[in-house]
């Protein structure tokens, strides 16, 4: 069985209503990324009954500090990101290799230059943000 194609990361902006501007798929999938799921937001207390129970109290989960970082070779990717992350001011969605809707705000983009004779606009970047949610996997053999 052949070996499934891999799953370009997709942009996706719900609040832009014209198809041309409202999604972007990058050529090259970043190479790190760090986990997206929220923190769960759970707390304890201690009870004086006589079993000795403790109460579990849970609350909504608290967005997650998240980054992924990758390869830049030319300057249409690279205005492509540095744009997602600062002219668009609000949440967006992105779907990442296994197809996962990871709704979050884009909060930093930092390029890095590489030295590359062949390739003006080579970069390293790394992007942050704070994600909300992280939707099931879609993509890929996710059940063994």
């Amino acid at each position: 069985m052949p070996a499934p194609a891999v799953q370009k990361w997709r942009f996706f902006d719900p609040y832009d209503t014209d198809p041309t501007t409202n999604t972007y798929t990058v050529p090259v999938n970043p190479n790190k990324m760090t986990s997206p799921f929220p923190t769960r937001n759970v707390s304890t207390k201690a009870t004086t009954a006589v079993d000795g129970q403790t109460l579990f109290i849970e609350g909504q989960a608290s967005p997650a500090s998240w980054s992924f970082a990758g390869d830049i070779f030319d300057s249409a990717h690279y205005e492509a990101l540095r744009s997602w992350v600062y002219d668009r001011r609000r949440r967006i969605q992105i779907y990442d290799h296994f197809g996962r809707q990871i709704n979050c705000v884009l909060e930093s983009f930092t390029p890095t230059p590489k030295r590359s004779t062949a390739k003006y606009w080579r970069h390293e970047y790394e992007i942050k943000a704070t994600v909300t949610s992280v939707g099931a996997p879609t993509v890929g053999d996710i059940w063994g």
